[in-house]
């Protein structure tokens, strides 16, 4: 008689955690993969996919590199800065925050890594940099970290 209260409450156990599960495996599959940038991923990605002119100009080290200056120079670039002689303002209310936001103009953008380039003694040319942008634009879209535009 024992053996049965064992038998039945093994199979209850096994039951309840099949259950707990196959509702877990549901809700993690209707979940969306979030996006990372894996900066050794996107080196390869990135390099794997410049033109053959580029590649032979520059090295892996180089894309990195590039990619380093340029999340340095959006950094600076979008930083919240304090008024003069004040503390930063937090923005009321989402409005605000549309208000605020900044645009970051690409062709700036390749000459400010241009002129640090060339501060820090690298030998790159404006279509290597270029390049590797568009690259890192195309490793955000295959990672779904960026997608279509959306409506507003």
């Amino acid at each position: 008689m024992t053996w049965i209260f064992l038998l039945l409450g093994l199979v209850i156990v096994v039951v309840i955690g099949l259950v707990v599960l196959g509702r877990e495996t549901a809700r993690l599959a209707d979940v969306g993969r979030p996006a990372v940038f894996e900066l050794t991923e996107a080196i390869d990605f990135i390099a794997d996919r410049l033109p053959e002119a580029t590649q032979a100009r520059i090295s892996h080290d180089d894309v990195r590199w590039v990619l380093l200056a340029d999340a340095d120079l959006l950094e600076d670039a979008t930083a919240d800065r304090p008024p003069e002689g004040g503390e930063p303002e937090a923005a009321d209310d989402a409005g605000d925050a549309a208000e605020e936001r900044q645009v970051v103009d690409e062709d700036a953008a390749v000459a400010r890594i241009l002129d640090l380039a060339d501060a820090s003694g690298r030998d790159l040319a404006d279509e290597d940099i270029v390049a590797v942008l568009d690259g890192r634009l195309a490793y955000l879209e295959a990672i779904g970290a960026i997608g279509p535009e959306a409506d507003e």
